[in-house]
């Protein structure tokens, strides 16, 4: 098996975020993920789509009231806020971002549910927490950002016996060869579908679910660009500078690949 090369430092990935963030909320949703529609014909709403695959992962996640739920990669805390209203768990948000714990604090505050659902900083590859902390472990199109291996071990190592992690990542194309970029300044990292029995194995964990889900995201590229066309003269007037920018700063920082797939990842620990 090979493993992908450590992620950079996380201020990179911070500041991906703080450029990209405002052009997301406003082309996309406050999910920062793939959309799941079910086929061609399928013409729900971007929000429809993101919170679709929400639920499809709160689902695997079989927690509800009284659980702990860490969900790492937070991101302004749409999927947290989520998982808490639905299930009646309690959550803990992380990222590396500053802006995005205000942010998720913030929407956690106006939803009046910062009772249940709470964020800080934190570093998934380092967590301030306890062995056996959570009864499940949510990371939704964020492992990615990180160096699988060594983010895993601490997963396995918070998770409580019987906890089950369900997570999200984005994988390298189906054809062709893919070697992990060596460039310092990317901020993501692809992995084959292939790689993911032994990732969960070397961290200790059991493998329940690995599912290609590719055929049901790949719109999401080109619906976000619609998005984008649609939004860009609002944008650029309220942020004072270019879509074309902010694209060009973030294709930069993203792996050279013609597309991608995504992959669910359902685990436990015995």
């Amino acid at each position: 098996m090979t493993s992908p090369s450590p992620a950079p430092p996380g201020g990179q990935v911070s500041d991906y975020y703080s450029s990209l963030g405002p052009l997301l909320q406003m082309a996309w949703d406050d999910n920062f993920h793939f959309g799941y529609w079910d086929g061609p014909s399928d013409t729900s709403s971007v929000r429809e789509a993101t919170d679709r695959f929400t639920d499809l992962l709160i689902e695997r996640l079989r927690v509800g009231p009284g659980d702990r739920v860490l969900d790492v990669g937070c991101g302004i805390g749409k999927p947290a806020l989520r998982v808490a209203s639905t299930t009646g768990a309690g959550v803990l948000g992380i990222t590396i971002s500053e802006l995005q714990v205000k942010q998720a604090t913030e929407a956690a505050l106006t939803e009046n549910m910062s009772g249940q659902v709470s964020f800080r900083y934190a570093d998934a590859m380092a967590m301030p927490f306890g062995e056996a902390s959570f009864d499940a472990v949510l990371a939704f199109e964020s492992i990615n950002h990180m160096h699988r291996p060594t983010a895993l071990r601490e997963i396995a190592r918070v998770l409580a016996p019987g906890g089950r992690l369900v997570l999200t990542d984005v994988t390298a194309p189906s054809e062709g060869g893919y070697q992990p970029e060596d460039d310092p300044d990317v901020v993501t990292s692809l992995t084959r579908l292939q790689d993911w029995p032994g990732l969960i194995s070397d961290a200790g964990l059991v493998l329940d679910e690995l599912t290609d889900v590719t055929e049901h995201t790949k719109d999401t590229a080109n619906r976000m660009i619609d998005g984008i066309l649609k939004c860009r003269r609002e944008f650029e007037e309220r942020h004072g500078v270019s879509v074309q920018e902010v694209l060009d700063a973030a294709k930069s920082a993203l792996p050279t690949v013609p597309s991608a797939g995504c992959a669910i990842v359902v685990a436990h620990k015995l």
